[in-house]
């Protein structure tokens, strides 16, 4: 994680509320946030906090800042297509064992040990359980971070200091990206698209198919306006794989949600004109109710649905509820 593409960013995540409150007391804290990787550079500006050192070392090795899942940040899993992907790897319960039975060793060479828990809401059940008792009451000089995008036990978010992290505004999320890339279209366009998260930003620049991805979810959501215009809306998704129907729905989601908010005369996270260009016909419950079935959409791709079935299925739920809402 020493590598993280957000470290540069480290300064901004450290002027955090929460992160600046972090004291001794904290021996077991929770970051929450969607942004996997900000919660990365998040965990290790805490551990640097709760080792007493400073933020220019968070991300140096440390023997005494234990990350896991162990070892595994470099592995690659290969896509159908033959390309690589990374992929996020879940808590296991030999992962939970091992720091179990390291509790008890003294740091080597910081003020206190620190063990940093990425993709949290992977344990299971037990894994939780089995970290509870240590998280209530860890050994002198112990302390965990836990990083998680999504729900843990009620009784484990209860024994920890709970940091949200809050998407920061997409003018300072775009400002910060043009110091390190020159297209400033591109910039633009990823830092509107991932609602102040500077680490989804930096993945929408890595995707040179972005654009592409953006100019299809547009011509989607308009083609999504009657029996008669299907077959042309199908057209747009018929040879998608499921990773690229993923992040068609992921953008389609927001554009929906910047539906609603136009309608009700809110500002809009993507270009306003783009916005009111795909916005006929839609109400601001029948754009609610069409980026709800957008999110059913996401769990049946991941459930590995076929993906053309997913969006057919999607689309007529869309065509359906805006003809229900212009009754």
């Amino acid at each position: 994680m020493s590598n993280s593409i957000l470290k540069k960013y480290a300064y901004l995540y450290a002027e955090l509320d929460g992160i600046r409150n972090v004291g001794s007391a904290y021996t077991s804290v929770l970051l929450s946030g969607e942004d996997d990787e900000g919660l990365k550079v998040l965990s290790r500006i805490v551990a640097a906090r709760l080792c007493g050192i400073s933020i220019d070392r968070a991300f140096d090795e440390h023997a005494d800042i234990i990350v896991y899942p162990r070892a595994q940040e470099e592995k690659k899993s290969k896509s159908k297509s033959g390309g690589e992907k990374s992929k996020r790897y879940a808590i296991s319960v030999e992962d939970i064992k091992e720091i179990l039975d390291s509790l008890y060793l003294t740091p080597f060479q910081l003020k206190n040990k620190v063990y940093i828990i990425e993709n949290a809401e992977s344990m299971s059940e037990i894994c939780q359980n089995k970290l509870l008792k240590s998280l209530e009451e860890p050994p002198p000089r112990v302390c965990f971070v836990l990083c998680s995008s999504g729900k843990l036990l009620p009784t484990v978010e209860s024994r920890c200091n709970r940091i949200e992290l809050p998407p920061f505004d997409v003018s300072v999320v775009e400002r910060e990206l043009s110091k390190f890339h020159n297209d400033a279209a591109a910039v633009k366009l990823a830092a509107q698209a991932s609602r102040g998260n500077p680490g989804l930003a930096e993945r929408i620049l890595a995707d040179a198919g972005f654009a592409d991805t953006y100019a299809a979810s547009k011509k989607l959501i308009k083609l999504s306006t009657g029996s008669k215009m299907f077959a042309h809306a199908a057209a747009v998704y018929e040879k998608l794989s499921r990773d690229k129907v993923d992040a068609l729905l992921g953008v389609v989601e927001y554009l929906l949600n910047d539906i609603a908010r136009l309608c009700i005369g809110a500002d809009t996270v993507f270009d306003r004109k783009d916005i009111e260009e795909i916005a006929g016909g839609y109400t601001p419950y029948s754009a609610a109710l069409a980026a709800e079935a957008v999110r059913e959409a996401k769990k049946h791709n991941a459930a590995n649905c076929m993906p053309q079935a997913v969006m057919d299925t999607l689309i007529l739920k869309i065509m359906e509820v805006k003809a229900q809402c212009q009754r």
